[in-house]
C-alpha cells in the first residue's frame, strides 16, 4: 500500500498522471509570477541585509547621543531583528530620525578618534547624507520663515501680534519640511493683513492731499478777494478824490462869478455839504469793505489754522509710520531695513572718504531654552532689559539693530577692532554678570559676538557682514559666552 501510494505520488509529481495537484497547476502555469516572487523575496532579504549593517553603522555613530536617541535606535535595531512588518520597520525609523533631528548638538564621534568609513555601506552613505540635506534645507526654510515673520513684525494690533508669536513658535518647533509648508497659509494671511494696512494709509494720506487741495483752492479764492477789494478800494479812493478836486474848482470858479457875499455864501455852504455827504458816503462804504475784509480775514486765518493742525496730524502720522518701518516695535532698536540703509551709507563714506568703521554681531547663548522653559513672554523681556542695559555704553554716533531673533548688530563709526572688541568685551561681562529674574525666577543669561572691521576689498555689505557673522559663529563652536575677532 505505501509502495504504490508512492509511485502515485511520483507520477504526479512528474506529470505521468493524468491529474495534477490544484497548487502544482496555478504554480505551472504562473511562470512569470513565481520569478517575480522570488526576486521580491531576494529583495527584501537585501533589504534586511542592509537595514543590519545601518545599525551597526548607526550604533558606532551615537555612542555620546542623548538618551532618547539611544532609545529609539535600541527600538530600530529590535524591530529589525524581529523582522517585524515593513510599517512597523519605517515607523521605528521615523521616530529615530526625529529624535536625532531633535538633539540640539549634531551627533558626535567618539573622542580622539576618527570617523569610521563603511565603504560596503553605500546606501547607508546615500541614506546619511539624504537626511544631512533634508535637515539642512529645513533649516534653511526655517530661517527664511523666521527673517519673512521678522519683517511683519510691527504693531498690527493686539490679535495679530497674537499670531505672530504663535506663528514664530510653531516655525521654531518645526522638525520637518512638511511642517513648514503647512504654514505657508498662516504666513500668507498676515502678508494680507500687512498689506491692508499699508493700503488703507495709502488711502488716508490720499483723502488727506484731497483735503489739502480744496484748502488751497480756498485760501487761493479768498486771496484773489483780497486783491478785487484792493483794487476796488483804489478806484472808490480815485473817484472821491476826483470828486472832492471838482468840487474845490466849482468854489474857485464860484469867487469869480459871485457879485454878492450872500451868493457866495450860498455857493460855499452847498459845495461844503456835498463835500459833507461824499465823505460820509465814503466812510459807510470803508466801514462795510473793513468789515467785509475782517470776515474774509477770520475766514482765511481759520482755514490757515485747520490746515496746519492737519499738517501736525500728518507729520506725526509720518513719524509713526517711519517709526514702524525703520523701528523694532519690541527693543525700540533700528530693525534690518534700517540697519540695511545704515550700512549703505557708512559703506559709501568708507570707499569715498576712507571714513572706517568696525561692527560687531551678538546673539544670545541657548534662547531658544528661554522661550520653551518661560515662554516667549520672558525671552522678550529678557531681550528688552538687555538693550536698556547694553545702550547706555553706546557712543551717540554708535548705531545698534535688531537682525532678527535673538541676533543683534552694533557700528562703532571711526573705531578699529581692537577698540571695537573692547566694547565687545564690555558687554559680554554685562550680560554674563545679570541676572534676569521672572515670576521670581532667575534665568542667567551669556552671548556670543563676533568683531570685525571694514577692509578695502568689502565692496558690499554682505563681505563684512559674513565675516562678523563667522567670527560669531566661532564663538559659539569654542563654547559660547567669548568674544571672537576676525
Amino acid at each position: 500500500m505505501e509502495h504504490n501510494g508512492g509511485r502515485r505520488e511520483e507520477s504526479e509529481l512528474t506529470g505521468g498522471g493524468k491529474e495534477f495537484h490544484p497548487v502544482e497547476a496555478k504554480i505551472s502555469g504562473q511562470p512569470n509570477e513565481l520569478r517575480k516572487a522570488v526576486e521580491a523575496q531576494e529583495e527584501t532579504l537585501r533589504v534586511r541585509e542592509l537595514l543590519k549593517h545601518t545599525i551597526v553603522a548607526l550604533s558606532a555613530l551615537v555612542d555620546d547621543a542623548s538618551s532618547v536617541v539611544n532609545e529609539k535606535l535600541a527600538d530600530f535595531k529590535n524591530s529589525v531583528q524581529r523582522a517585524t512588518a515593513l510599517e512597523e520597520m519605517e515607523k521605528s525609523l521615523g521616530a529615530l530620525k526625529d529624535a536625532i533631528a531633535r538633539s540640539e548638538q549634531p551627533i558626535p564621534a567618539k573622542a580622539g578618534t576618527a570617523p569610521k568609513e563603511y565603504k560596503s555601506d553605500a546606501g547607508f552613505k546615500d541614506a546619511m547624507a539624504s537626511l544631512n540635506d533634508a535637515n539642512g534645507a529645513r533649516q534653511e526654510l526655517q530661517s527664511t520663515f523666521l527673517g519673512l515673520v521678522a519683517e511683519f513684525d510691527h504693531d498690527l494690533g493686539e490679535e495679530t501680534s497674537i499670531r505672530l508669536t504663535k506663528l514664530r513658535s510653531a516655525i521654531e518647533k518645526s522638525n520637518s519640511i512638511e511642517d513648514l509648508v503647512r504654514l505657508k497659509d498662516e504666513i500668507l494671511a498676515i502678508a494680507q493683513a500687512y498689506n491692508r494696512m499699508i493700503n488703507e494709509e495709502r488711502t488716508m494720506v490720499a483723502e488727506f492731499i484731497s483735503e489739502i487741495g480744496v484748502g488751497l483752492l480756498e485760501v487761493e479764492r479768498q486771496y484773489l478777494d483780497s486783491i478785487s477789494h484792493s483794487d476796488q478800494s483804489q478806484s472808490e479812493n480815485t473817484k472821491f478824490n476826483s470828486l472832492i478836486e471838482n468840487h474845490m474848482e466849482d468854489m474857485k470858479k464860484s469867487v469869480q462869478l459871485s457879485t454878492t457875499l450872500a451868493e457866495f455864501r450860498s455857493l460855499v455852504m452847498s459845495k461844503i455839504a456835498s463835500i459833507r455827504t461824499a465823505l460820509e458816503e465814503k466812510r459807510r462804504s470803508e466801514a462795510l469793505r473793513q468789515e467785509s475784509l475782517k470776515e474774509e480775514m477770520e475766514s482765511l486765518n481759520e482755514n490757515l489754522q485747520r490746515m496746519r493742525k492737519e499738517v501736525d496730524q500728518v507729520q506725526e502720522r509720518r513719524k509713526a509710520l517711519e517709526k514702524e518701518v525703520l523701528v523694532d516695535h519690541l527693543t525700540g532698536v533700528a530693525n534690518r531695513r534700517a540697519l540695511r540703509e545704515r550700512m549703505k551709507n557708512e559703506l559709501y563714506r568708507f570707499q569715498r572718504y576712507g571714513h572706517f568703521f568696525s561692527m560687531i554681531l551678538f546673539d544670545i547663548d541657548h534662547f531658544k531654552m528661554v522661550n520653551d522653559k518661560y515662554g516667549h513672554w520672558a525671552g522678550d523681556k529678557c531681550l528688552k532689559e538687555i538693550i536698556k542695559r547694553i545702550k547706555p555704553i553706546l557712543r551717540e554716533t554708535d548705531f545698534i539693530a535688531r537682525w532678527g531673533g535673538d541676533e543683534f548688530i552694533i557700528i562703532f563709526p571711526g573705531t578699529d577692532h581692537e577698540n571695537a572688541a573692547a566694547v565687545a568685551e564690555r558687554i559680554r561681562k554685562l550680560i554674563q554678570n545679570t541676572r534676569f529674574i521672572y515670576h521670581k525666577q532667575e534665568i542667567a543669561l551669556t552671548v556670543s559676538i563676533g568683531v570685525s572691521e571694514i577692509q578695502q576689498n568689502d565692496s558690499s555689505q554682505e563681505h563684512l557682514f559674513n565675516r562678523v557673522d563667522k567670527a560669531m559663529y566661532k564663538a559659539k563652536k569654542k563654547g559660547r559666552n567669548m568674544v571672537v575677532l576676525i
